[in-house]
């Protein structure tokens, strides 16, 4: 059973070192391993049990667009709380490529940093939003 898990271990962190066109398959293990890859959208931790009084930090980012130009935006919250979800959900179609990616921080620490780039021609807009608990 342990050389099972060891070989399956060895063989997701192989294929997360190889590039993305030697192994196709590597692209979905590298987004579920979380190398800091830029997304269209974020739910990172625990989102699917936050509740709203555990709300600490809200923000609308929007940038309108700029012809010839991307946008960017970096938000950051520093706290007491420890933060157990991170979401910044794309109020513009995914086609327009605007990705979101956290810079440091996030998920079981107690401050975030993220960053958002629009694609060229294209504005974005992100609702931020982080749930967190006060530490016991």
């Amino acid at each position: 059973m342990y050389k099972a898990v060891a070989t399956l271990v060895v063989a997701i962190f192989a294929c997360t070192q190889l590039s993305n066109a030697a192994v196709p398959a590597a692209v979905g293990l590298r987004s579920l391993v979380g190398l800091g890859d830029p997304k269209w959208e974020i739910r990172d931790g625990n989102c699917t049990h936050a509740t709203m009084t555990d709300l600490i930090y809200q923000e609308h980012v929007h940038k309108h667009r700029l012809p010839f130009s991307t946008r960017d935006a970096t938000v950051e919250w520093f706290g007491d709380e420890n933060i157990y979800c991170v979401m910044a959900i794309s109020e513009k179609v995914q086609a327009t490529g605007s990705t979101v990616e956290i810079l440091r921080g996030g998920v079981g620490h107690n401050f975030v940093s993220l960053h958002m780039k629009s694609a060229k021609n294209h504005g974005l807009e992100y609702n931020i939003q982080i749930f967190g608990k006060y530490k016991r």
